[in-house]
């Protein structure tokens, strides 16, 4: 037991565990297994389940099958429709042991299951290997979907991000918002401190943007050299004002040098573009829309956000 305990500290300790079960004295049996190696939360109901997944993303959930209210199955079948959340390995932690009942586990999306009473060997077992398999995808995803310089998604998402968006934005009813961003006269800043400093510019930008977009549905692309797009689900007119003004604020703190620059410091311009999915025009290109909204700020003098209604 020993040598296991260490492995686990040394690789994969930092992974976060989600527990789901309406027993308090299971999930409190469960937490006391499983918090000795990893970080742990702990829930009893299905929706309480799914609304804290919408704001942290756990590294693999142990899912109690029956439980009050919404079951172990129709949650995981939930998750695995949610792109943002279809990642999460799931464990179902149950005591029904037929074989139409293991099919309906498979059948939902989990990756494995674990018989009640527990044991605690094979579900920390369990767990290890689940949570190898998944950081290994989450690796392989990073690099063909992450630009290597500032951890955003690349462009090779874009048709993708773009579809699902308008896709949700029907769906849900809730309107969807779309920043372009550019850094201001990044050439002039190129020539003038380097290569290896506007690396870190862009490093430092994408930080920003992450630091503000930050719910698990926002997405951010590294669009072009010092281009950026953003999608933000669920954000109105309103919303994407509050974030433009956060972003602005955020940049500014950060105070990077730019003599070659009329406001002294690296800036951005902002195009910022929201759709309703009750309009008619929401199938138009709304990142030619965003672009354009950015091409306004920049002849507006940079430095400033500029917003259009598709």
């Amino acid at each position: 037991m020993s040598d296991f305990i260490s492995n686990q500290k040394e690789t994969i300790g930092d992974s976060l565990v989600l527990i789901v079960d309406d027993d308090p004295i299971n999930a409190l049996v469960i937490e006391q297994l499983v918090t000795e190696f990893y970080r742990t939360h702990s829930v009893s109901s299905g929706e309480a389940a799914l609304e804290y997944c919408s704001n942290t993303i756990p590294d693999i959930i142990l899912l109690d099958v029956m439980m009050e209210g919404m079951s172990g199955l129709d949650v995981c079948k939930l998750l695995k429709k949610n792109a943002c959340t279809k990642h999460i390995p799931v464990v179902f932690i149950t005591s029904i042991l037929d074989q139409n009942s293991e099919n309906s586990c498979w059948d939902a999306g989990c990756v494995d299951f674990v018989s009640k009473p527990v044991n605690g060997i094979t579900l920390l077992n369990r767990i290890k290997s689940h949570l190898t398999l998944k950081f290994q995808a989450d690796l392989l995803r990073r690099m063909t979907f992450l630009d290597g310089l500032t951890g955003l998604y690349n462009r090779h998402v874009l048709e993708q991000i773009t579809d699902k968006g308008i896709l949700h934005a029907k769906r849900s009813g809730h309107p969807l918002s779309i920043f372009m961003i550019d850094v201001d006269w990044f050439k002039k800043y190129n020539d003038h401190y380097g290569h290896l400093a506007g690396d870190e510019c862009l490093r430092q930008v994408a930080d920003a943007l992450k630091s503000v977009f930050r719910r698990p549905a926002d997405v951010c692309i590294r669009f072009g050299g010092e281009e950026f797009l953003c999608f933000l689900p669920e954000t109105d007119h309103q919303g994407a004002k509050y974030l433009s003004q956060a972003l602005m604020d955020t940049i500014d703190k950060l105070s990077i040098e730019h003599k070659d620059s009329s406001f002294g410091t690296v800036t951005v311009s902002v195009g910022c573009v929201t759709v309703m999915p009750s309009q008619s025009k929401v199938e138009l290109n709304i990142v030619e829309a965003a672009d354009a909204a950015l091409y306004r700020a920049k002849a507006s003098g940079r430095n400033q956000v500029a917003f259009s209604n598709v």
